[in-house]
């Protein structure tokens, strides 16, 4: 089993029930002939980063990628993301599912060098930690109680196809004392939350005399006053 961390999201809408998945990026990726600092210098000059894919089907090959597309899978899923790499070779096309793994900057201009795609196998299940967004505002916090967040992340284990996109958790319907844990959501088909089940996600706690007296110096006299 992989184990890995992975900036995505569940996103939660609704009655807590709605999710949404993205659909893998695609890289289309070409075998390399030759190998060491002296070609992977040269391709990087014409736009085309040095790389590798490696796994159980791809085995240990060195391959090259558009310095642009994989730009724009960075920007918009980070560094460990999960993608469709596309691997032309011998006039045919070839499929895998990968992780990017170890992505290498250059340490002075942050200039990318060099990455590792991790080609996972169909049927093997990743273990993800996925970070926790709250949306809305709490019924309570408009009667003048606080939102506290509780855990920022969770751990979930799926495969590859079923891994969501983005967390983001509805809370607009709690009131003062409510409280979401992680056995509030509802994961998909597909999809095991690791996390322990009383883990708190979110709570809206009464404002104490104290903060609120504070919170009143904060927001100022009244104008004309």
């Amino acid at each position: 089993m992989l184990k890995m961390t992975n900036l995505c999201y569940i996103i939660i809408s609704g009655e807590r029930g709605e999710l949404h998945f993205m659909e893998a990026s695609v890289l289309t990726v070409q075998p390399r002939q030759k190998t060491g600092k002296g070609p992977a210098r040269r391709l990087r000059q014409q736009g085309l980063l040095p790389a590798i894919l490696y796994g159980r089907d791809a085995g240990n090959l060195p391959i090259m990628i558009k310095l642009k597309e994989l730009q724009r899978v960075l920007e918009r899923e980070g560094e460990r993301a999960l993608v469709k790499v596309h691997l032309e070779k011998d006039g045919a096309r070839q499929e895998y599912m990968a992780l990017l793994r170890e992505v290498q900057r250059d340490p002075i201009r942050g200039d990318l060098l060099h990455v590792d795609l991790y080609q996972v196998p169909a049927g093997e299940k990743i273990t993800v930690t996925v970070p926790v967004v709250l949306e809305g505002e709490p019924r309570g916090v408009k009667a003048g109680g606080i939102l506290q967040h509780g855990l920022s992340e969770l751990e979930i284990e799926c495969l590859p196809a079923d891994l969501p996109e983005a967390i983001v958790v509805d809370v607009s319907g709690l009131d003062v004392g409510d409280h979401l844990t992680v056995a509030d959501i509802k994961p998909p088909k597909g999809v095991k939350i690791l996390s322990e089940p009383e883990g708190l996600i979110a709570t809206v706690v009464e404002l104490e005399k104290g903060e609120e007296a504070e919170a009143e110096e904060e927001g100022g006299a009244p104008e004309g006053a």
